[in-house]
């Protein structure tokens, strides 16, 4: 499974999104950016993200939270910092 690229870009109603996919594997290019009221992703979830594209969430919310599965904060940390979310915002 695979959110696109360019999918929720600049959505500025956005606010939360919740995958319940354990599929998926991939959030593609700019998936959300531009989505400054983006401030809750809730990813608990998905268990085999392999790739969060460039930019993915560049310019949404500093105030983001990203909830994801215990067992894979660490790699999660790091795809996510990739897509533009840093890493004490993963929880």
């Amino acid at each position: 499974m695979t959110i696109g690229k360019n999918a929720f870009a600049n959505c500025t109603k956005l606010k939360k999104v919740t995958v319940n996919g354990n599929k998926l594997k991939t959030i593609g290019k700019n998936a959300f950016s531009g989505d400054k009221k983006l401030k809750t992703i809730n990813m608990k979830k998905v268990k085999s993200l392999k790739t969060v594209g460039k930019s993915a969430f560049k310019g949404i919310s500093k105030k983001v939270t990203v909830k994801v599965p215990g067992a894979k904060k660490a790699a999660y940390k790091r795809l996510f910092k990739k897509g533009g979310i840093a890493a004490n915002r993963i929880k």
